[in-house]
């Protein structure tokens, strides 16, 4: 599974003020959260939310959470829903069924060198993309535009 976002900041009046783009690493906690979808396992979810942090580097796959802020945050100042209207699958492509996905994450308070973002499921972390940081303001719409690759036929 591969992933790639792009994310957009814009100000109050359309602007862009910012944009970002990388490449996700997929960690075992995420691996585990398509394994226990494809189970059928009890308690099993799909992607439910994004979160922002703060990291400097990537992760390694073993990580369970994304890195907080240096000064304290309410954990909800950093995580916005995603509903399943905002998931769209495309099964046409060669090689791979596409799952893309477009969250708006509105900052509720100003928020320093964001360099981290990744989906969630429940307090569950699915991936982790690392992009140069950026500063988040209150009044501000941040989009991420996630396509994750599910390769098939190799």
């Amino acid at each position: 599974m591969r992933g790639r976002v792009t994310m957009i900041v814009r100000e109050p009046d359309g602007s862009t003020a910012a944009e970002r783009r990388a490449c996700n690493i997929v960690l075992r906690q995420g691996a585990s959260i398509v394994a226990g979808l494809f189970a059928g396992a009890a308690g099993s979810s799909g992607i439910t939310h994004v979160q922002v942090g703060f990291a400097k580097q990537t992760a390694t796959p073993e990580a369970t959470s994304l890195t907080p802020p240096d000064t304290p945050v309410d954990a909800a100042a950093l995580r916005t829903a995603i509903t399943p209207d905002k998931f769209r699958i495309a099964v046409d492509q060669p090689g791979a069924v596409i799952v893309a996905v477009d969250a708006l994450f509105r900052p509720t308070v100003l928020l320093e060198n964001v360099s981290e973002a990744g989906l969630m499921s429940g307090d569950k972390v699915y991936n982790q993309v690392i992009f140069e940081p950026v500063t988040l303001r209150p009044g501000q719409d941040v989009t991420f535009f996630w396509e994750v690759d599910f390769p098939f036929g190799r």
